[in-house]
């Protein structure tokens, strides 16, 4: 018994301590300009709070209309200022007006829909995603296009290869019906997939079963879906 105890009491401290950071770096690339009637951007982004002591998360909500005529550069630059005053890591490159790039530090979660002529690609830099999700709009009057690609790399010998997944998402698609359709598109290019949930999936292996080390993930359409993206 007291041996029992003594081991408890030697583990307690490794049983209780906060988790340790997960690599979660995540690029938002945002190509496009507001049209005539301007645009609503939400972007809602989770990550570590990499100056606490505790590890604690934060998340940041930018529910954004903005005129016509904006580039995605200036989009991405409000969500920069809004992210760093949240105590979040980030890197914005000087890059052209329509084609802007955002790199998040310590992610745990990316969230978006975006209209107006705007499209967003989010790609896992650091690992293959925990999940990804599609969420419909309330109503659906046209044809969606999900564009995904990843990376893989052999444990074995450090080969790599990228492979590309593309699917058409009809007015009847819904969440599961897109984690279905993604498992067996998947499957048929070769790739090993899973679904955590019944409303989402994630890629493991492409090509000859090389591991998946990156992910992007963009969807067009005239009635944006909300993209949901764990890290």
């Amino acid at each position: 018994m007291l041996r029992s105890l003594f081991i408890f009491a030697c583990l307690l401290p490794f049983l209780t301590a906060s988790p340790c950071l997960a690599e979660g770096g995540v690029q938002l690339s945002l190509e496009g300009t507001s049209g005539p009637h301007g645009a609503l951007m939400e972007l809602n982004v989770t990550a570590f709070d990499t100056k606490s002591s505790d590890l604690r998360t934060v998340q940041v909500d930018l529910s954004l209309y903005v005129a016509a005529g904006t580039p995605s550069s200036d989009v991405l630059a409000i969500l920069n200022a809004r992210i760093q005053a949240a105590g979040i890591t980030t890197v914005l490159p000087t890059t052209e007006k329509r084609l802007a790039s955002l790199f998040v530090s310590d992610a745990t979660r990316v969230r978006s829909r975006v209209g107006g002529d705007f499209e967003l690609t989010i790609t896992t830099s650091e690992g293959p995603p925990t999940w990804i999700r599609l969420e419909r709009p309330a109503r659906l009057e046209s044809v969606s296009t999900l564009r995904i690609a990843a990376v893989g790399r052999s444990s074995i010998d450090g080969r790599t290869g990228t492979d590309k997944l593309t699917l058409e998402l009809d007015a009847k698609a819904n969440a599961p019906s897109v984690s279905n359709s993604l498992h067996k598109h998947a499957g048929a290019l070769g790739w090993l997939s899973d679904r955590p949930e019944l409303s989402s999936w994630r890629p493991l292996r492409v090509g000859d079963g090389l591991l998946v080390v990156g992910c992007s993930v963009s969807v067009s359409s005239a009635d944006p879906w909300w993209l949901d993206i764990g890290l």
